[in-house]
């Protein structure tokens, strides 16, 4: 489980500063997909990348097109502290 404590010890200090609920939340989203990648196979954050979040968003098409936002503005933290230079891909909205 060397992913999901690559990802805790990344947002530790994310964690520590601004809005404690909101980042504890973030955190809890951060560490889901951690732990998706890490069922996928992924032994760290150099080995997750777009195709680890599509195959998340598919896996996870039940949730709401709001929280699915959530989850993607949490996957965007977590790409800015692992200094990726991108932006996971986004989920598709179920409205047109």
């Amino acid at each position: 489980m060397k992913l999901l404590e690559e990802v805790e010890n990344l947002s530790r200090g994310y964690v520590r500063k601004g809005g404690k609920d909101n980042r504890r939340q973030q955190r809890a989203r951060m560490l889901a997909l951690a732990a998706f990648c890490a069922a996928e196979g992924a032994h760290s954050l150099a080995q997750v990348g777009a195709g680890h979040v599509i195959r998340y968003w598919r896996a996870t098409r039940y949730l709401s097109d709001a929280t699915r936002y959530n989850h993607w503005r949490a996957f965007c933290v977590l790409w800015m502290l692992c200094g990726k230079s991108t932006e996971p891909p986004k989920p598709h909205t179920s409205k047109p």
